[in-house]
């Protein structure tokens, strides 16, 4: 319903921006890494999800779209709602969470409060299936790196490779090559240790 909210931040808790916009006062739920970047009275922006229940409407609200994403793609999972789903966001930053997955480290779920054992392989298995591997690589570099990254993880998935395999080695290779080429080259080598 509200792709996003901007306006001047009115109050700000540890989970929570209130943004005044246009004489409203929005209460949005966050995480505590977009709490921690808003300042009263400053301007803030934050992308929303609208979470409807029967008994209560609910802003959750976030810094990047990344981490909006992130948090649909959480709550989507059977037993995770948006308050642990927050609670995750708050932890562990979105590159970490999706990494975690395609890597299947369910021991980076644990550690939140919310999240048991069962819950965090649970966490592992569906959400690998939703996080894209680009959103494991790239982050920080410029378009064109980015996309030499994502067509490299295309091609080693084309020959095979599994996810977690193309994205450990990617990681460790993305700045020592400029080109999609030289990346899939440079994998390869790492690949067949």
């Amino acid at each position: 319903m509200y792709a996003y909210i901007s306006g001047k931040a009115a109050q700000i808790g540890l989970n929570y921006i209130v943004i005044d916009a246009g004489g409203v006062g929005y209460m949005i739920y966050t995480n505590s890494f977009s709490a921690g970047a808003a300042k009263i009275g400053e301007d803030c922006k934050l992308y929303t999800h609208l979470v409807v229940r029967e008994d209560e409407l609910s802003l959750y609200g976030f810094a990047t779209p990344e981490e909006k994403i992130m948090f649909e793609k959480l709550i989507s999972i059977s037993g995770i709602g948006p308050k642990v789903a927050l609670s995750l966001l708050s932890s562990v930053k979105v590159v970490d969470i999706a990494a975690a997955a395609v890597c299947g480290n369910a021991a980076v779920f644990e550690c939140v409060s919310g999240i048991g054992k069962k819950t965090a392989q649970r966490l592992v298995l569906e959400l690998k299936e939703k996080v894209d591997i680009s959103e494991t690589l790239g982050k920080g570099l410029s378009g064109g790196e980015a996309n030499a990254m994502e067509e490299a993880a295309a091609a080693l998935a084309g020959l095979g490779y599994q996810r977690a395999e193309v994205l450990s080695a990617l990681s460790a290779v993305q700045n020592l090559g400029d080109t999609a080429e030289e990346l899939v080259l440079l994998a390869l080598k790492r690949l067949s240790r």
